[in-house]
């Protein structure tokens, strides 16, 4: 759901075409040092990281995107304002919010966490960045397959929300989250993480496998590790961050 950015500080929008979502617009990199990001062990899926502070974090897995005009039409890079994607996202929610209200729904009990799952379609401007996203979410549990990722739906339904994409490789969004069957809209709102490698220059470079990734911080400083639960198929994954409370 996050457009690609660019490498050069210059790069616009409509060059951003054809990279994947996880590439960065960048400058120097002077002085950073990563910051620990301590993984915890879940006894049902291998490692799954502990992000302090959020109460959900989900990683882009796989993302379809496309340029489009003002009608909304399917176009090349010299005619699109906007484009747009459709993303299929998965990771946790802690016990106690929204995305996972009871005990019960528990799969990371390390982390005392629900598995969740999402897809989303989002149509940012190319211009300013900015944009909308709508799409549904569910919580899962294992059935009778312990051998892969929870896939048993208990408990799915919606979400909305506006995005702002033009601090790659930060970005926030904010939004509401209403369950199936409930009238009540549950606030929220995120950061994305775009992750990056840094090059022999010392420059943040689009990553690659088997090369080390990182995440910025809120500083727009320091560096996060990727760790190797945060992968997909050997690719740094584009991490989001979600609260639901204390949104500004």
């Amino acid at each position: 759901m996050v457009p690609r950015a660019a490498v050069n500080e210059g790069y616009s929008w409509q060059r951003a075409v054809g990279w994947s979502l996880v590439a960065l617009a960048l400058g120097w990199l002077a002085g950073a040092a990563p910051v620990s990001a301590e993984p915890k062990r879940n006894l049902n899926r291998g490692v799954v990281v502990d992000v302090p502070g959020a109460d959900a974090v989900l990683y882009e897995v796989t993302e379809k995107m496309y340029l489009v005009d003002a009608n909304g039409d399917v176009v090349g890079p010299d005619r699109a304002v906007s484009r747009k994607a459709d993303a299929s996202l998965f990771g946790w929610a802690r016990i106690g919010n929204p995305l996972c209200p009871n005990a019960v729904l528990v799969t990371v009990p390390q982390l005392a966490a629900c598995s969740v799952t999402a897809d989303g379609i989002d149509n940012i401007s190319l211009a300013t960045g900015l944009g909308s996203v709508t799409g549904t979410f569910a919580v899962v549990v294992q059935d009778d397959n312990k051998a892969d990722a929870p896939e048993y739906v208990v408990m799915n339904g919606g979400f909305a929300g506006n995005m702002d994409l033009s601090i790659r490789p930060l970005g926030r969004v904010v939004g509401t989250f209403t369950a199936a069957g409930s009238n009540t809209p549950a606030p929220f709102c995120g950061t994305f993480r775009l992750p990056f490698m840094i090059n022999a220059e010392g420059k943040r470079d689009n990553p690659r496998r088997g090369y080390e990734a990182y995440y910025l911080a809120d500083d727009h400083a320091s560096l996060i590790t990727v760790q190797a639960a945060e992968k997909s198929i050997g690719m740094p994954t584009v991490r989001l961050e979600l609260k639901f409370s204390g949104c500004n």
